[in-house]
């Protein structure tokens, strides 16, 4: 539920270039001078009229407050910015304490066990007394978002020698005094060297490196981050950090324990797993093939800095020489991009015009004109990793993003396009419930829509895909590309919360982070890191989402539920054939179907807005396997033929 609110209104005057704005302190007290009625505190309506009339007005100004203080600091990161989110945080803070203490008077143990008001302003309650950071001292809540903040600064201004013309020696002898014009960002430079294709294995080796090491530094925060993130939690009811996490998916009033999440997960990825090792074995093959002098083992782990970007989790920059019918038309778009000369709002527009084609909403005039949408070029740092995010009134809705013209982007732009979509369609709903029926529904709803735009048939649609044919192995080619994106993501998502579930509950101890580490990802991934690693590394601290303190199995389950919602789409579509091919373009059915779960925000429990959409309550890998399931024969028997056997064996 909602709880990003501040007890001090810190007015901003934000503006689009993210300069430092002033801030007003706006006194809040008159929330806590209304007095109860103390004869219908048993009463639901009367807490919901509480919501709306008392809480909410003042709430949703205090949450937009929040918005644009960590807006403004993540489009220039200053020191004076990020002292506007240490306020922020500490006026939040105190106004969670108050809003906690006012609500925790209201009583509905007598409410009928199957009253839905009653149940659902429970739930409201329960998570407006769970404070979590808020439970923090003052000083160690300051203390903690400080290192939050100065881990995404050494993630989102990190820089390494680096120049893709050079050999690696030369690199090695400039890197300890690097000319400025030498040091290269993530976004674009290195993510663009990762996505290139000459698949230079010194050259990745060294950047992979580097990368972790200019990363690494924060791994003294982490572990204090880790000592003040359990606290909170503690203070706030739960075993740990990670266990506060995954209330997210609870519902007790549905039996949804955390126990039952967390097998419900494993058994996900118990159903996905096969597929993986299949595509694994097949991409480990082609590897070996590509990289003779790399003596590869046809029955190992890969090594990490080949599979595709900075973190093995996409591998669609490995298309050019793994598709599996190469005399077949590349489904990457890009150059076909370059050549008809897209701009990046023509990316931004083409999104919104699919949504608007099913009867969703479109974009507010204010999108336009206050996204980032590129890589500011006036000197600015920024935190360049693409977010969404919903400034509470007025249709204020904004993406950041530094875009680049290649096809990658452009889905990239669908998938944050979908949480605006979500933001806009929930938000008449109370304050509390403007949010996802959970994290993953936020992180599907985006992707959902892509799985029908990234379509041959979509892409020729667009006039993007030139030369196409609709058979089998076009058919084959457009499932393996997705696979490169969709299956060989869902291990990295995976284990990225499972290693800070054992970091949080200590079984992983400080002083193991690492080796913790890969040891997942080996087991899991089937990588191994390229050069030694030890406790001198901190290697997780190259994903954003670590140094952000993002909780991150949300993308997991998004992976696997967007084929949930696909199916239910395609099915309202009038879709026949097989699942791989549908395209909901311009269904207003779909759309309907879409809107009407979209619209509930958080309202009800995940598992009814799951039903809602697709008929039932739980999350299924099935439509995932059947849309992929040609492509799993296909791959079991050209490993099979080859003599490859999926998994890995550690040497």
């Amino acid at each position: 539920m909602h709880l990003l609110v501040w007890s001090i209104f810190l007015v901003a005057s934000c503006v689009p270039d993210g300069t430092h704005a002033v801030f007003t302190p706006v006194d809040t007290s008159q929330l806590h001078q209304r007095e109860l009625d103390a004869t219908r505190l048993g009463d639901p309506s009367y807490m919901q009229a509480w919501l709306a009339e008392d809480y909410g007005p003042i709430a949703t100004t205090l949450s937009r407050a929040e918005v644009l203080a960590s807006w403004d600091y993540e489009t220039n990161i200053t020191p004076e910015n990020e002292a506007g989110t240490e306020q922020a945080s500490q006026a939040g803070a105190a106004f969670s304490r108050m809003v906690a203490e006012i609500i925790a008077h209201f009583n509905f143990t007598n409410s009928s066990s199957d009253d839905p008001l009653a149940i659902q302003m429970k739930n409201v309650q329960k998570s407006m007394v769970e404070l979590g950071d808020a439970n923090l001292p003052k000083e160690e809540l300051k203390e903690l978002v400080s290192i939050v903040n100065s881990m995404t600064n050494i993630f989102s201004t990190a820089k390494i020698c680096f120049d893709p013309e050079m050999e690696v020696a030369e690199l090695e002898q400039m890197k300890a005094d690097c000319p400025a014009d030498k040091l290269m960002a993530l976004d674009p430079g290195l993510t663009k060297f990762f996505r290139n294709n000459t698949w230079d294995s010194a050259k990745r080796r060294y950047v992979w490196r580097e990368w972790r090491t200019a990363t690494g530094v924060m791994r003294t925060n982490y572990t204090r981050y880790v000592e003040l993130k359990n606290k909170a939690a503690r203070l706030t009811g739960y075993a740990d950090q990670g266990e506060l996490w995954r209330s997210g998916y609870t519902e007790d009033s549905l039996n949804v324990t955390d126990a039952v999440i967390q097998k419900d997960l494993n058994d996900l990825w118990l159903q996905i797993q096969p597929l993986y090792r299949e595509l694994h074995a097949y991409v480990r093959r082609k590897l070996i093939e590509k990289l003779p002098n790399e003596e590869l083992s046809s029955t190992g782990p890969i090594p990490a800095h080949l599979l595709g970007d900075m973190w093995s989790q996409e591998w669609s920059a490995m298309l050019n020489f793994t598709q599996i019918f190469p005399d077949r038309p590349s489904l990457d778009v890009t150059e076909e991009m370059k050549a008809q000369n897209y701009t990046v709002q023509q990316m931004f527009r083409l999104s919104e015009d699919f949504q608007v084609g099913l009867g969703l909403m479109p974009m507010p005039e204010s999108f336009w004109e206050l996204s980032m949408m590129e890589k500011p070029t006036d000197g600015r740092e920024v935190v360049c990793h693409a977010s969404a995010s919903d400034f509470y009134t007025d249709q204020d809705v904004r993406i950041k993003m530094c875009t680049e013209k290649n096809m990658d982007d452009l889905i990239t732009i669908h998938h944050e396009m979908g949480h605006i979509q979500y933001f806009l369609q929930y938000s008449d709903q109370l304050l509390p419930f403007r949010e996802g029926a959970n994290s993953g529904f936020h992180e599907a709803v985006g992707d959902t829509l892509a799985l029908s735009v990234k379509t041959p048939k979509h892409l020729a649609w667009l006039g993007l895909l030139k030369n196409h044919t609709d058979d089998v192995a076009s058919d084959l080619n457009y499932q393996f590309a997705t696979a490169l994106d969709k299956i060989a993501f869902l291990p990295f998502a995976y284990i990225m919360d499972r290693w800070r579930y054992d970091v949080f509950s200590g079984k992983i101890s400080s002083e193991k982070l690492n080796q913790g580490w890969w040891d997942y990802a080996s087991e899991y991934q089937g990588i191994v890191p390229p050069v030694p690693r030890s406790e001198n590394d901190f290697d997780p601290g190259a994903k954003f989402h670590i140094a952000s303190d993002t909780e991150y199995m949300r993308y997991f389950i998004s992976f696997i539920i967007q084929f949930q919602f696909h199916r239910a789409l395609c099915d309202a579509s009038g879709h026949v054939g097989p699942l791989y091919q549908c395209d909901i373009n311009q269904s207003k059915a779909a759309g309907k179907l879409l809107s009407d779960m979209l619209s509930l925000g958080g309202s009800q429990p995940w598992p009814v807005a799951m039903e809602k959409i697709t008929g039932s309550r739980k999350m299924d890998a099935a439509p995932l396997l059947e849309f992929f399931q040609p492509l799993y024969k296909h791959l079991q028997q050209v490993n099979a033929a080859s003599g490859d056997i999926p998994g890995w064996t550690m040497s």
